[in-house]
């Protein structure tokens, strides 16, 4: 399986399946999904960037190809998509604690 499809299965079919539980709640909450996946991007890609390369890389017969400031573009995806599922989480956790 190559990486974008771990991203696929792991990742964006989880986050749609929470966001179709909820829609409003997400709806709702969209200001916090955007500035969870900045934060995500400010700070990661800078440490990515500094380590692919030197601290570990990406097998070419698991990446599409394309790189952007030398990292994968499937690693983007993988910030954007775990931020999301992960801020998706936190917040249906909170909002039921909530209750």
């Amino acid at each position: 399986m190559i990486y974008l499809e771990i991203l696929l299965v792991f990742g964006l079919i989880p986050f749609l399946g929470l966001a179709l539980l909820a829609p409003g709640r997400f709806w709702r909450h969209k200001g916090t999904f955007f500035w969870v996946v900045v934060f995500i991007l400010w700070v990661g890609v800078p440490w990515e960037s500094a380590s692919v390369g030197r601290i570990w890389f990406y097998s070419p017969r698991v990446i599409l190809g394309p790189r952007l400031l030398g990292i994968p573009l499937e690693e983007y995806a993988f910030f954007v998509l775990d931020g999301l599922l992960v801020t998706a989480v936190a917040l249906l956790l909170c909002e039921k604690e909530a209750r």
